[in-house]
C-alpha cells in the first residue's frame, strides 16, 4: 500500500457507496480489505483494517498485511478450467465465521474465519502472472458471464506460513485473503473470538475495498 488510510477515510468511502458501517456496541467489527493498484501477483501489498470500540470504550483501529489476490503460482496454474478466482470488491454481509482452513485435510486444518455464504468473484483465465482487475472494472460489464460467478468457494480469511513471515504469496492464496504475519493472524482471530464472546454475532462481515477509493 502506497500510503496510509485512516479511519474517517474508510468511513467517508464506505458511505458513499452505500455499505454498513457498524459503529454500536463493544468489539463490533468492520473488517475491511484494501486492495493496492499493484496488479502483479505474488506480494502482500494489501490491507486488512479492523476498526470498532473495546471494552474500554476506546475506538481502535488495526492494520494486517495482507494479500486479498491470488498468487502468481494460482495465476499460472489455475484450478478451475474458468481460470483463478479474484474477488470482486464490495461489502459481503456475514459472509465469513470462526471455523477451520483445510478444513478437508484435518491434518493441516487451523482455525481461521472459514466462509459461510456466497461472494462475488471474477475468473482470470490469461494464465500469466499479472492480476487482471479490469475485468471487474466496470460494473456494468454483463455479470451473466463465465467470467463471474457468486458462489462459496472458501476463500477464507487465514494465515501463510504458520512459522515466519513469508514476503512471497506462493501457493498460500487461490483467491483468498491472507494475513501475512503469524502473530498478527494471531492477533486478528483473538479480536474475532471477542466479537463472538461480547455477543456480536458469531458471523463477520466482509468489506473489500481499491487503493484506488481513495
Amino acid at each position: 500500500m502506497n500510503k496510509y488510510i485512516s479511519k474517517g477515510e474508510i468511513i467517508k468511502v464506505m458511505r458513499k457507496k452505500g455499505y454498513k458501517f457498524f459503529s454500536r456496541g463493544i468489539y463490533n467489527l468492520n473488517i475491511i480489505g484494501i486492495r493496492s493498484n499493484n496488479s502483479q501477483s505474488d506480494k502482500f501489498d494489501d490491507e486488512i483494517h479492523v476498526l470498532f470500540t473495546d471494552d474500554r470504550g476506546i475506538e481502535r483501529h488495526e492494520i494486517f498485511a495482507c494479500t486479498t489476490d491470488p498468487g502468481k503460482h494460482w495465476l499460472l496454474n489455475p484450478m478451475n478450467r474458468k481460470g483463478t478466482i479474484i474477488m470482486v470488491p464490495g461489502q459481503y454481509r456475514g459472509v465469513y465465521a470462526i471455523g477451520l482452513h483445510n478444513r478437508s485435510r484435518p491434518t493441516k486444518s487451523y482455525r481461521a474465519l472459514e466462509q459461510v455464504k456466497p461472494i462475488t468473484y471474477v475468473r482470470d483465465n490469461s494464465k500469466d502472472s499479472k492480476l487482471n482487475f479490469e475485468l471487474y472494472s466496470d460494473m456494468t460489464t454483463d455479470h451473466n458471464s463465465d467470467r463471474f460467478e457468486t458462489s462459496n468457494s472458501k476463500t477464507n480469511i487465514h494465515r501463510a506460513s504458520k512459522w515466519k513471515t513469508l514476503l512471497n504469496v506462493g501457493l498460500y492464496s487461490a483467491g483468498c485473503q491472507v494475513i501475512q504475519k503469524p502473530n498478527r493472524f494471531n492477533d486478528f482471530m483473538n479480536l474475532c473470538e471477542l466479537q463472538v464472546n461480547w455477543g456480536q454475532g458469531a458471523t463477520f462481515s466482509y468489506t473489500l475495498l481499491e487503493e484506488k477509493d481513495f
